[in-house]
């Protein structure tokens, strides 16, 4: 069995904060304007992939362009 990819993993974290978050949730989908996440939930995901991706996340770059949707936050971890 392959390992998830990035998307998968943060796909399956935002279900286990939000549980109205289907399988299947569109990685373009904007998580804030979805009410995906709320601004506590989202320091939740910005401290979970930290943890998970072992990388230090700088507050500067908490940003919508790095941080609305799941692939940007893709893009942003494989920088």
């Amino acid at each position: 069995m392959s390992e998830k990819s990035k998307n998968e993993q943060i796909v399956e974290f935002l279900e286990t904060l939000n549980p109205e978050v289907k399988d299947g949730l569109d990685p373009d989908t904007d998580l804030l304007e979805a009410s995906v996440v709320d601004s506590v939930a989202m320091m939740d995901l910005i401290v979970w992939l930290e943890e998970t991706y072992d990388v230090i996340i700088d507050p500067e770059d908490l940003t919508p362009d790095n941080f609305g949707t799941v692939n940007r936050m893709v893009r942003y971890l494989e920088r």
